[in-house]
């Protein structure tokens, strides 16, 4: 009897339903890793789909730990847990967060090692993935001797725009006005210098903008978006 054209293939990539925990983990764009628990909706030989509340793109490598059936593994078949890197192939909205279907690519994730890669890898005819960096989370500070009350005061922002020498932030409470000057601290960073505030903008939401002048040392290059590209890490907009 012939068999049709993409049988065999379509039975590898046939998903059965499944619900299993699985434990995923994962790197973020500026290098960060994290870890959710999480469970299995189904499995094929090729690779399962997972329920995740973290932000994920088509071509990203993930690590499970999951336990798997043996009919779906392809190697330790006799262990509690099968811990599997995979690529992230699709994404669809759940109702909390999105199903995740990924493919499994083996023990050891692409390159070789045991270093979890923040790199996208596509396979022909997906879409490039868009360059992202997180907004730099910035904590604003108005010296006593600032301020119109006499009272110094801190406000956490982050920013919209940065370029070496120029901050963009929103701000909800901070009493300053065009001239004024801040000591701005990079939360979680290294980065500190004093800003002059050079204009005040009132944007579409109704919250002013401030557009810092640094007075220092310039912001350093890993903090840099000056082409206004949206982040991943979304702040106040």
């Amino acid at each position: 009897m012939e068999q049709k054209e993409g049988g065999a293939d379509r039975r590898q990539r046939r998903r059965i339903p499944i619900k299993v925990p699985v434990r995923v983990r994962g790197r973020s764009a500026d290098g960060t890793t994290w870890e959710e628990v999480t469970s299995c909706v189904d499995a094929s030989l090729v690779g399962v789909s997972v329920l995740l509340s973290h932000q994920v793109s088509t071509g990203q490598v993930l690590h499970l730990s999951l336990p798997l059936p043996v009919p779906f593994r392809r190697y330790d078949l006799v262990e509690a847990s099968y811990r599997v890197y995979a690529l992230v192939r699709d994404t669809r909205p759940a109702a909390s967060g999105a199903t995740v279907g990924v493919m499994f690519l083996g023990r050891n994730p692409p390159g070789g090692g045991d270093v979890l890669p923040a790199e996208h890898y596509l396979m022909p005819g997906d879409q490039p993935v868009r360059s992202v960096r997180p907004r730099p989370s910035l904590r604003l500070h108005l010296e006593a001797g600032e301020a119109a009350g006499g009272v110094a005061q801190d406000e956490e922002a982050v920013a919209e725009h940065v370029a070496p020498r120029v901050v963009l932030v929103k701000v909800t409470r901070l009493p300053v006005s065009r001239g004024t000057v801040l000591a701005v601290e990079e939360i979680g960073g290294d980065f500190r210098s004093r800003a002059t505030v050079s204009s005040i903008v009132v944007g579409a939401d109704g919250q002013p903008r401030l557009s810092l002048r640094i007075l220092d040392a310039p912001v350093p290059d890993r903090l840099l978006m000056p082409d206004g590209t949206t982040t991943d890490n979304q702040g106040p907009t």
